[in-house]
């Protein structure tokens, strides 16, 4: 069962890069999505310091670390 495990993952990883290598977005939109990494760490900084809501603040954070995967595959 690891086995298996194991090599589903790595096909996973594969794949994800070969698509990635492929596959670019156009310039305005990677400029979008690197201002919405921005704008997401914006509003998570500044509901931790008006609220001191670590779950809110981490989900904004979350999302920016999400578009941040996103721009590193499909736009470098």
């Amino acid at each position: 069962m690891k086995k298996i495990l194991k090599i589903t993952l790595l096909l996973i990883l594969f794949c994800n890069t070969s698509i990635a290598e492929d596959k670019k977005y156009s310039q305005k939109t990677c400029e979008e999505i690197y201002g919405a990494i921005g704008y997401f760490l914006k509003v998570a900084d500044d509901h931790w310091k008006k609220t001191k809501d670590e779950d809110k603040a981490m989900q904004y954070s979350q999302t920016a670390a999400n578009y941040t995967t996103v721009y590193q595959a499909f736009c470098k």
